[in-house]
């Protein structure tokens, strides 16, 4: 049990490190139960506000710079 424990919580911090680094493709790929499950569902909505800004951002960068070049 505490080897399984120890699993879950690493796959988490790794897949914690790798959003803080900017991969948002990263998933935890461990069976989880109770709050080690809670932990994992916080992450990857983490993951998907982190995508959506970056998503929402890029999309503003390119109609912007699409204005920059007509307006030339």
């Amino acid at each position: 049990m505490a080897m399984n424990l120890m699993n879950q919580v690493r796959s988490i911090a790794e897949v914690t490190k790798a959003v803080a680094g900017g991969d948002l493709t990263s998933s935890v790929e461990v069976d989880l139960r109770g709050e080690i499950l809670e932990l994992k569902e916080m992450v990857d909505g983490m993951k998907e506000s982190f995508s959506a800004f970056a998503d929402e951002v890029t999309r503003v960068a390119r109609e912007v710079g699409e204005e920059d070049r007509e307006g030339r």
